[in-house]
């Protein structure tokens, strides 16, 4: 049988043996996980295009993100570019991510409305594709098609526009490169793939973190909510927000500031089944879940959260699956008036995301 195929599994016993801060679950939940996961990579491969992205019809428009997310995924099993049971799918969506990297820096494709929150999430799989090929970067670089090389210069550019594109003096993100706007989603987005790529050696000037930080802290509520854009009047009490704001600062170094305590006892109102399920948390439930699950599996393990969040998440995620055909999305109990009905392989790509955090095979799920 080939090994790499056992891959997972033997990852999945060495984290059940060595990590003191791993979660308590069985060997057959750990089955359940890898046999949902391997459910879900199967129907991000039946979505695959010919040009290497990952999109269904309701996708299409996200195409770059959508993609990172699918390949994040595919790296979060075990895989790498040609390497692995899903490698040559990994492979090629590496290209077609390499292929929408302009001249400039700026990730998108002309049929593309992903926007800034796609750039910043291509830069972050780009960057997880680096800081996990460097230990065979000599044998890539033998394939003119593909080399760690040309995938940290198409780093380098998507990162430079990212720093350029904070121009604002709040030091947040906004929706298009250079346009002066800002908004905290965007902003977590950049922070998160300025972190990832400041982690493989790209250079992060340490001015821009600062003012990113500024931007972050500056929105936080004193209830452990996060404001969508910072200045803004109306302090709407936002799972997502918290979640995403609470990640963001934990790429910048910080684990156990005040802003961050209020966040996750925040967060842990909504701790599934039984907990809140407001208008926000259902119409952004994957984006809200994805990071989630990073601030609790970062928070001190004095907390217990990252123990009591995991089974819980996973136990919801397991339930919404689609059996039959692997997929997220269409079986979710929130698609009701004013949830944002997103497509199956973004659902999916997140979903398949988030059971594998615990395993720990991407660098931005190891501590």
């Amino acid at each position: 049988m080939n090994i790499l195929k056992l891959l997972p599994l033997i990852l999945i016993c060495l984290t059940s043996l060595f990590s003191n801060e791993d979660i308590e679950l069985t060997p057959e939940e750990h089955r359940e996980n890898r046999r949902a996961i391997n459910l879900g990579i199967s129907y991000l491969i039946k979505n695959q295009q010919e040009d290497g992205s990952f999109a269904g019809k309701s996708d299409r428009k996200y195409a770059v993100a959508v993609t990172s997310f699918a390949g994040l995924s595919l790296m979060a099993a075990g895989n790498l570019p040609q390497k692995g049971e899903h490698g040559v799918a990994l492979y090629k969506a590496l290209q077609y991510v390499l292929s929408a990297v302009g001249r400039g820096g700026y990730i998108s494709k002309n049929i593309d409305d992903s926007k800034m929150h796609g750039h910043c999430y291509a830069a972050l799989f780009l960057a997880q594709i680096c800081g996990s090929s460097r230990d065979y970067s000599d044998e890539l670089s033998q394939n003119p098609a593909y080399s760690v090389k040309s995938v940290r210069e198409a780093l380098e550019r998507s990162i430079k526009t990212i720093l350029e594109a904070q121009t604002n003096e709040e030091g947040g993100w906004g929706y298009i490169p250079g346009d002066g706007d800002h908004e905290g989603s965007i902003t977590v987005c950049a922070i998160q793939a300025l972190r990832a790529a400041r982690n493989v050696g790209v250079h992060v000037p340490k001015s821009n973190i600062d003012r990113a930080i500024r931007y972050i802290r500056n929105s936080a509520n004193g209830d452990g909510t996060f404001m969508y854009r910072l200045g803004m009047t109306q302090r709407r009490k936002s799972f997502p927000l918290s979640a995403a704001g609470v990640s963001s600062l934990n790429g910048t170094g910080e684990y156990d500031s005040p802003e961050i305590k209020r966040g996750l006892k925040f967060m842990m109102q909504y701790l599934p089944p039984n907990g809140k399920k407001d208008q926000f948390y259902n119409r952004f439930f994957y984006y809200g879940h994805f990071y989630a699950v990073q601030a609790m599996f970062h928070a001190p393990e004095h907390t217990g959260y990252w123990k009591i969040w995991y089974p819980a998440v996973r136990k919801e995620f397991l339930k919404l699956q689609n059996k039959k055909n692997g997929s997220w999305g269409g079986r979710t109990p929130f698609n009701t008036a004013g949830h944002s009905l997103i497509g199956d392989v973004y659902a999916t790509a997140v979903s398949t995301l988030i059971l594998q955090v615990p395993y720990r095979y991407l660098p931005i799920f190891q501590k």
